[in-house]
């Protein structure tokens, strides 16, 4: 039906087009780190992969590309759920933010332990009710539950222990 053109050359790779690349990304996806960027650059371009950092250094000094600032979008994002600190600490790493950017972010939440108690028992009640946990068993597996959380164990432990009476 359609013939292919045997004689097409692949288009040049240049500065101009690999950062194309990365504002068609950003356009049409939304943010990204830049380790993701380049990543993606890198897979794209693997024949000649030279222009990929300086058109992603370009992007930076623009302010296009702000690791920081989406990291604290996230973590924002992430606090508002019934997640503990640890939990948004391993998100924010699997998208590939580095750990300083990571402990920034995580400080700046304004959650206290009462506040993260307050989630760990919210997630504790949805899941396993409201009274006192007492089986052995059930302990254990509400305690690993809230520990996927991102919740310590201090706190998971609190909430599993926490009664309705309690004040």
């Amino acid at each position: 039906m359609f013939k292919k053109k045997q004689d097409a050359k692949p288009k040049e790779i240049t500065f101009e087009r690999v950062k194309g690349y990365y504002m068609w990304l950003l356009g049409k996806y939304g943010d990204y780190t830049s380790k993701t960027l380049m990543q993606k650059a890198n897979t794209l371009f693997k024949e000649n992969p030279s222009f990929n950092e300086d058109a992603l250094n370009y992007l930076i000094e623009q302010g296009i590309v702000d690791d920081l600032r989406y990291a604290k979008r996230l973590t924002q994002n992430y606090s508002e759920k019934n997640i503990g600190p640890n939990k948004i600490k391993q998100k924010l790493f699997t998208k590939g933010f580095t750990s300083q950017i990571i402990n920034e972010c995580v400080e700046l939440i304004e959650n206290t332990d009462e506040d993260y108690l307050d989630k760990a028992l919210t997630l504790k009640i949805k899941k396993f009710g409201e009274p006192k946990i007492v089986d052995d068993k059930l302990k254990q597996k509400a305690l690993r539950h809230l520990i996927g959380q991102g919740f310590s164990y201090s706190i998971a432990n609190k909430a599993i222990n926490y009664s309705g009476n309690d004040a």
